[in-house]
């Protein structure tokens, strides 16, 4: 009864607040605005430092970069390989040699002939020897192997005059090698004590890119129309996995779960100014597991029930459960060149399932030049933008890692302690970025307008901060928009806000504002991480601006005069009209109109005395403002003449011509207003015959004029005159006459 009870009043509650919802005014147009960031794009326009935003809007301190080079002597970083013991080999062009890093410094271990004087590509063999593909006029498989005493022995292990290029080098289990070739598009096998063969032709000018799957065959990545090709290395047995619509494949990697990861790198589908990275699949909500859980202790120490979390591991440590995402089929033009799918605008990263179903996993704006799977992410390095790219097939997160200041990432490596290794081009350097991140990082957001000088209002982050980590913000302000050459008459920075607090910014009053993260980790490395920032301002109330008043006679109907005028509220106030009147020689005011919301307003002129007067507008932004904030401006017209006393006609005369008409003449005055018209009708017909104006044209206040009927019949007939003035006024008077 009681729950029946609750539900009858709450059919009565609920019209009730609807109507007082109804009955509230609009909210007022001078109110709290904010900037809100919490996404990648509101970010991506400022200047991190130290600092990481994902494409959920996740702000992170970095992971920790340094240089491993001298800053001179190295142009290209085409390879990088580390041995089992964490040494750090790399290979170089033009004029190549092969590095390994000693006591934290580059020592060449090996020089090609002057024939083969560009390191394309370096791997490491389950014994320790490194495969060097040393190319030029021609090309040469070496084999490094090191000594007891530091220094290298090379063995040449294949070359062939047809062969220009090895561009991969996929060393297998059973001791054979997969060379990636061009510019023929051979992919070559040399078996383990046995011959160099030829293994696959595909048809195109290179293979660019190998690759192990989980089910032991190789693939193969191409140039020309980008083939994705497993082959069997037993058998020789090829099958095209997809093809990437003519841009090269440039690089491959397989996960543990056999998903195969292909990019491309068409410098016709690269962005000149950058652009953004497009996760296909980005959903509002993160993909998480079907089901994962924690495995609770139930009675006697036995397992409980799965509870909401990570799976559980068979030493009962709870480990995350990643499943693969599905997605659709790329968008992609086959080699059908009946194909109607749409064309690919971007460079994108393709998904291969084990099941052969292929779908487009990310767009990107630049060429991918290198990528690896390592700790259940890509990592993509970039060409054109020196942008290092991590993203989570799995979350579907998308990070960029780092922006260098060379713009070809060409070479990944990872170490065995999880430290990422990359080789970039012009200035060729071998940057480390460790797993360990930033002690601190910040964020400086780009100059925020507000339009108009205006009031700050509250700073709000939201954030998961760790004990012993921090977050805090600060602000400056000012009235010029460019801060690099104008920070001068900008304020100081503010002192630190910190997060998850709403608190007053404290930077003067201005149009212009910027604000500046600071994120820091705590001593034990735990690292905070910014879910969303906002920042509070409103303007600082203006008046309106009436820039217009114009009055404009009207026809229809008579005697009314159409008021119009020009008006807007810098702070988008809605805005209300009084229109008032003021007769030369009086002098006051008197109100026709008030609360209009239009822009014109049609005052009659009924009863009005003649003369001359002025009309005034009051705009008011009282609607959206209390009593004390609202502002009131006015504007008048031009003199404007108010005539309804109607003209005079005086001493009408007629005479008879020859021809049977009457020509009828007079005078028509006005006391304001001059005569516009005289016209003649004939016994009360339609239609009126204009009248000649005696000086040519009616435009004075005393106007003679002669009119002529059309031949008239014989016997009395009455001419009527009608004048008309400036002010649409009318007089008539008349004649009778009779025809002979």
């Amino acid at each position: 009864m009681f729950q029946n009870a609750r539900v009858g009043l709450k059919k009565l509650l609920v019209p009730a607040a609807l109507a007082l919802l109804a009955a509230v005014p609009h909210a007022w147009a001078v109110h709290p605005q904010s900037w809100r960031f919490s996404d990648e794009a509101a970010y991506a326009s400022g200047h991190f430092h130290g600092v990481v935003v994902n494409n959920y809007g996740d702000l992170a301190l970095s992971r920790h970069l340094k240089t491993l080079l001298p800053k001179t002597g190295f142009d290209f970083i085409n390879a990088i390989a580390v041995s089992s013991h964490g040494d750090i080999w790399f290979g170089t062009s033009p004029r190549g040699h092969v590095y390994r890093m000693v006591g934290g410094k580059p020592m060449v271990m090996y020089t090609p002939p002057a024939q083969s004087d560009q390191i394309l590509s370096l791997a490491f063999m389950k014994d320790g020897k490194l495969l060097v593909a040393a190319c030029g006029s021609k090309a040469e498989l070496v084999e490094l192997t090191l000594n007891p005493g530091g220094k290298v022995t090379a063995k040449t292990l294949f070359e062939n005059p047809a062969v220009k290029y090895i561009w991969s080098i996929l060393p297998l289990p059973d001791g054979s090698i997969i060379l990636a070739t061009g510019p023929h598009g051979e992919v070559w096998e040399l078996p383990a004590g046995g011959k160099a063969k030829i293994l696959l032709k595909t048809g195109v000018h290179n293979v660019t890119s190998l690759a192990r799957a989980t089910d032991a065959s190789v693939l193969a990545g191409t140039d020309g129309p980008g083939l994705v090709i497993r082959i069997n290395p037993k058998t020789g047995k090829s099958y095209v996995l997809m093809s990437a619509n003519h841009a090269e494949i440039s690089t491959l990697a397989v996960d543990g779960a056999g998903d195969i990861f292909a990019a491309t790198a068409s410098p016709h589908r690269a962005k000149l100014d950058g652009g953004v990275f497009t996760p296909v699949l980005h959903p509002n909500g993160r993909p998480v597991s079907v089901e994962s859980g924690i495995q609770l202790p139930g009675k006697n120490g036995k397992a409980g029930k799965k509870a909401h979390g990570a799976a559980v591991a068979a030493a009962g440590k709870p480990v995350a459960v990643r499943t693969r995402i599905p997605g659709p089929f790329p968008s992609v033009d086959s080699d059908d060149s009946t194909s109607t799918a749409p064309a690919v605008k971007s460079n994108v990263v393709y998904q291969i399932s084990p099941s052969g179903r292929v779908r487009v996993l990310l767009n990107i704006p630049d060429m991918v030049l290198s990528m690896l799977y390592a700790q259940h992410h890509l990592i993509l390095g970039l060409g054109g933008h020196g942008r290092l790219l991590s993203y989570d097939p799995f979350t579907q997160t998308e990070t960029l890692l780092e922006r260098l200041k060379q713009s070809d990432l060409l070479s990944l490596a990872e170490t065995g302690d999880h430290r990422l290794l990359i080789g970039t081009a012009n200035q060729g350097q071998i940057y480390q970025l460790t797993s360990q991140t930033q002690r601190t990082g910040n964020y400086i957001s780009k100059v925020l307008d507000a339009k108009l000088p205006s009031n700050w209002g509250a700073a709000h982050i939201v954030a998961k901060i760790p004990a012993g980590a921090a977050v805090d913000i600060q602000t400056r302000s000012g009235n010029v928009r460019n801060v690099k050459t104008s920070a001068k008459f900008w304020s100081r920075w503010t002192s630190s806000i910190p997060a998850n607090s709403y608190q007053k910014i404290s930077s003067p009053p201005a149009r212009f504002l910027q604000f500046r993260l600071v994120l820091k980790r705590s001593a034990k490395g735990a690292t905070p991480v910014i879910r969303s920032t906002r920042i509070s301002y409103q303007h600082i109330s203006v008046p309106p601006v009436l820039s217009s008043v114009q009055t404009h006679y009207q026809t229809k109907p008579a005697h009314a005069v159409l008021v119009k005028w020009k008006a807007n509220d810098p702070d988008g106030d809605t805005l209300q009209y009084t229109v008032k009147y003021r007769q030369e020689g009086i002098p006051v005011w008197i109100r026709i109109a008030k609360d209009i919301s239009a822009h014109h307003y049609l005052w009659q002129l009924a009863g009005i005395p003649d003369g001359y007067y002025r009309v005034k507008v009051i705009a008011s932004d009282a609607p959206d403002n209390t009593p004390a904030a609202t502002q009131n401006v006015a504007r008048e017209s031009r003199r404007l003449l108010v005539d309804n006393t109607p003209p005079g006609i005086a001493r009408l005369k007629w005479r008879q011509t020859a021809d049977g008409r009457i020509v009828v003449t007079g005078v028509a005055s006005d006391k304001l207003s001059p005569i516009t018209a005289v016209g003649l009708q004939v016994d009360s017909s339609k239609n009126w015959r204009p009248a000649a104006a005696s000086a040519t044209i009616f435009d004075s206040p005393l106007e003679g004029f002669h009119g002529r009927t059309g031949v008239l019949t014989g016997g009395p007939h009455r001419i009527v005159v009608k004048a008309v003035d400036a002010a649409g006024n009318e007089a008539y008077a008349s004649v009778l006459v009779t025809v002979h």
